[in-house]
């Protein structure tokens, strides 16, 4: 396949639209009509990414071990038992009118490209069995929930699960902390919520529940985002940046695009099956940009059976069908609390789940086509008024200089106990005449005087609904206030310095525990490390070798305490789940605020100061003796790109050995999980980036075309199309590629133009 082929196919079916493909292969749509510029985002996406667009496809409808065989049967297992098919069906028809006419029309787009190109597919393709089924509309609301289950609390409350039944009530409130402690987002003197109300109590009668649940036994985002005031910029008016946070994967989560039709002009970066752009992006009056509001959204239930009992309807055996391997039986049914999704009632006990993504009518996609033709922040906050998933902190900058912040989605206040871990599968719990906080609830923070909005993912507002207890810490936030805060003629390669900044507010606390404790090594080298440690600015740095020495030591230090609590894996209900390295990535958040807090009285073994030395010293042994084996005698050349390595896995390569040449290279990159430049590590793979910025952008409300964006890879998901890793020095190097919106603009960008 020729990426961006200027084929027309047949007369016959023409979608009416002009596709101008910049240097950097970012589609360009003109159409007259909003019908044309839905259907011709459609057939873009399928050009750039049908085979991402077919892999979320085939995992929401539980498919995906038809290609990959027993590598995606616990995943199918699990949406087949979650019916998410069936729900997204169910949710498609409950649309605006308006809304599914926009998705009949991507649909019409794809399934045109895949009429134009039967031929010409992808290379994964190769690998398949079949090539894709015809799009449906309902796909584009199957595939978009499918991005975001996991983002919730499923993973944490299973997580914490674990830790309750191995560790017991005190280890599960040290991994949440102070929470209350942490500066938050909106400050404000309403009432706040009690975030640890009844917290022993509830954990204390939950013990006997989860050492029971043990027996039988995409990940949260994180991201950042600011807004500042014209005050405070060169132009006059504002600037809205920041950049989301994922698993790094080929081909990247989002995709950019333009539309450009009689109704709007629209620029942003969207889902592949997605119509509009949810997330990020601009019209010719506001501009929009979000980061997870991290908000506890899902309950499991752990639900007792009399062993042998029969089940009845409305019960029922789906089939896999898992390639190489034949057909596989699934059970499938509900409780009064929602579907069963792990664990076999026929043991005795299973795990059911309720999730905001499936209480009630899911209207998120109503918000898309207000979101596009929004003139105001004003306008912008009412068109997310039907959005539901997920709960996201929304910053919105329009042209008269309004900056605004916006708790938009569906949130469900339930009883503290439901905050922690699973909870008893009683009528108790139920979700049974909840309703969710009304829009006008949801905080709220429009033009401060100070002249800038920050999220991070840290604690929202002092006051209003209960939101979350799985909050990330204040690092990043606080750091993008200390950039910002001296602003007064801010540009967009401001934001960029920002995107890029690497120094670790986490790393001076947890260096003062290392340094005050590890008194007693005995390495040749220890003592030398320590002084390079004393010495450091804490800038997470791709050159820096005392970098490294601080990531070994912290992770030593992380992997003694987990160790210490019980809770270095998890088997929960099904094999490596959560996956092992996404339990790890959480046992590392929770470890690293317990050493940013000095709290580590709840840890067996470290709860007095001589085992803290005792542990830290050995600690700095332990890394002085393994980076010696690994990367040689002198500590000066321990730079941390060398092991701070960026991989970023294609979902085919890693299921079938046959398709590896898939994989993109890998390349060290700076920053960690506290810096404001994301590379998240988890301590199950070491020091390899994991997580980190799957996008970034600088919308200059005082020029469009000044604005900018950068993916890791490139806007296509085809390898060798030219266009697949074109942006990737550009990502590493934290700059942005111009977004040009003007018709000037995007003429002197245009590299190919063609009619579809």
């Amino acid at each position: 396949m020729t990426h961006g082929s200027d084929s027309q196919g047949g007369a016959e079916g023409a979608l009416g639209a002009t596709v101008r493909r910049d240097q950097w292969g970012i589609a360009h749509v003109e159409a007259q009509t909003a019908e044309a510029a839905f259907a011709a985002q459609g057939w873009v996406a399928a050009d750039d990414r049908i085979w991402q667009m077919e892999w979320d496809r085939r995992r929401a409808m539980g498919r995906w071990s038809e290609v990959v065989g027993m590598a995606g049967a616990r995943e199918d297992a699990f949406f087949r038992r979650l019916g998410l098919a069936a729900i997204s069906q169910t949710d498609y028809e409950a649309l605006e009118t308006r809304t599914r006419a926009m998705c009949e029309a991507y649909a019409r787009g794809v399934n045109r490209w895949l009429a134009d190109h039967a031929e010409a597919l992808p290379p994964e393709f190769e690998h398949h069995p079949a090539p894709p089924e015809p799009w449906e509309p309902w796909h584009c609301v199957a595939v978009y929930k499918l991005r975001h289950i996991f983002m919730g609390t499923l993973t944490r409350k299973l997580w914490r699960g674990r830790i309750m039944a191995q560790a017991g009530p005190d280890a599960v409130m040290a991994t949440v902390g102070d929470i209350e402690a942490d500066a938050a987002m909106v400050p404000g003197d309403a009432p706040r919520p009690d975030l640890l109300a009844d917290a022993a109590s509830v954990l204390d009668a939950s013990a006997a529940d989860m050492a029971a649940l043990a027996a039988a036994m995409d990940s949260d985002g994180a991201s950042n985002s600011w807004a500042l005031s014209g005050g405070r910029t060169a132009s006059g008016k504002p600037l809205l940046a920041g950049d989301p946070h994922r698993g790094i994967e080929f081909p990247n989560v989002y995709h950019q695009c333009h539309l450009r039709c009689d109704e709007f002009d629209a620029i942003g970066m969207g889902f592949p099956g997605v119509p509009g752009f949810p997330h990020f992006g601009h019209n010719a009056e506001v501009a929009w940009g979000i980061t997870h509001g991290m908000c506890d959204d899902t309950d499991v239930f752990v639900e007792r059976f009399e062993e042998g009992s029969a089940l009845g309807e409305p019960w029922r055996t789906e089939k896999l069908e898992i390639r190489g391997e034949g057909t596989v039986e699934v059970l499938c049914g509900a409780t009064p609390r929602g579907p069963v999704v792990l664990g076999d009632p026929a043991d005795g006990l299973a795990l059911s789940m309720q999730w905001t993504g499936m209480f009630g009518a899911d209207t998120t996609l109503d918000a898309i086509w207000p979101m596009l033709v929004s003139r105001s922040t004003s306008e912008l906050i009412e068109a997310v008024r039907p959005w539901v998933l997920p709960v996201n902190n929304l910053l919105a900058a329009d042209h008269s200089g309004a900056i605004a912040f916006k708790i938009r989605g569906r949130v469900i206040e339930r009883s503290p106990a439901s905050r922690w871990t699973p909870v008893p599968g009683t009528d108790e719990f139920a979700w049974d005449g909840l309703a969710p906080v009304p829009f006008e609830e949801l905080p709220r923070w429009s033009d401060p005087a100070r002249g800038y909005l920050v999220t991070a993912n840290n604690r929202t507002a002092d006051g209003g609904p209960f939101i979350s207890l799985d909050f990330a810490g204040p690092s990043r936030h606080d750091r993008i206030c200390e950039l910002l805060a001296p602003m007064s003629d801010a540009t967009v390669a401001d934001m960029s310095a920002i995107h890029a900044d690497v120094t670790s507010l986490v790393a001076p606390k947890v260096l003062g525990l290392i340094l005050e404790y590890a008194v007693e090594c005995g390495h040749e080298l220890s003592h030398t490390l320590l002084d390079m440690l004393a010495d450091w600015d804490q800038a997470m740095t791709a050159d820096s070798a005392p970098a490294t020495i601080y990531a070994v030591v912290k992770r030593r230090l992380i992997e003694a305490i987990v160790e210490r609590l019980g809770i270095a894996g998890a088997q929960l209900g099904a094999a490596g789940w959560p996956p092992a390295a996404e339990a790890s990535r959480m046992a590392a958040g929770a470890a690293t605020r317990m050493l940013c807090e000095r709290n580590l009285d709840a840890v067996p073994g470290l709860d007095n100061p001589i085992a803290r030395r005792m542990a830290a010293s050995a600690c700095v042994d332990e890394t002085a003796a393994e980076l010696t084996q690994r990367l040689g005698g002198d500590p000066q050349e321990w730079t941390w790109g060398r092991v701070h390595r960026m991989a970023s896995p294609h979902p085919l390569a890693s299921a079938l050995a046959a398709a590896r040449d898939l994989h993109p290279p890998v390349d060290g990159c700076a920053g960690d999980g506290d810096t404001v430049r994301q590379g998240g590590t988890a301590p199950e793979t070491g020091e390899r980036a994991i997580h980190g910025s799957v996008a970034r952008y600088a919308f200059d409300l005082g020029d469009w075309d000044n604005s900018g964006w950068v993916v890791p890879h490139g806007v296509s998901g085809v390898r060798g199309s030219g266009h697949d890793l074109d942006q990737r020095q550009a990502w590493l190097d934290c700059e942005l590629i111009p977004m040009a919106y003007s018709p000037q603009a995007v003429a002197s960008v245009t590299a190919h133009e063609y009619e579809i």
